[in-house]
């Protein structure tokens, strides 16, 4: 198969091109290991809490068995056992999250057979704060965290 150069009809060039597959293949190659390293580290990363709450499965719970949260608002933490709360307000102008942990390992000694704990926040609650408050729960032995709205049905 050939083509006319100019209207003389005289001169024709191939069409046929060879397509060089070897980058394209690079390229897949590099985006299909980045994708199964960034798999791998997501995985590592991810923190496991439930959403519990009014209206789901964790309703069958005991009556005997108190309920343990953590609320996070702009003034601090409310630490809550049953019926009890204790503020933790902030130090300094942030979050004291010493002072939650002092707290939690208090109300673990407490109840050394509760491992479920609910942490409550406000929609203002910064990501950082909130995964914080989550490795202090656990660090004081609340493996069981669930992750709630602190103003329920807003």
């Amino acid at each position: 198969m050939g083509f006319t150069i100019d209207g003389k009809g005289n001169r024709q060039k191939p069409v046929n091109a060879e397509l060089n597959l070897v980058p394209y293949i690079d390229l897949l190659t590099c985006m299909v290991a980045f994708l199964l390293i960034t798999a791998v580290w997501t995985q590592l990363a991810s923190l496991s809490v439930s959403q519990k709450g009014p209206g789901t499965d964790s309703d069958t719970l005991p009556v005997a068995d108190e309920k343990v949260a953590v609320v996070v608002h702009d003034d601090g933490f409310n630490v809550i056992v049953g019926n009890d709360q204790k503020p933790v307000p902030k130090r300094a102008g942030a979050l004291d999250f010493p002072a939650l942990a002092a707290e939690l390992q208090a109300v673990k000694r407490a109840h050394p057979g509760k491992n479920d704990l609910q942490v409550m926040s406000d929609d203002g609650i910064g990501f950082d704060a909130l995964v914080r408050t989550m490795d202090a729960s656990i660090n004081a032995g609340f493996p069981d965290l669930s992750l709630l709205d602190a103003a329920p049905g807003s």
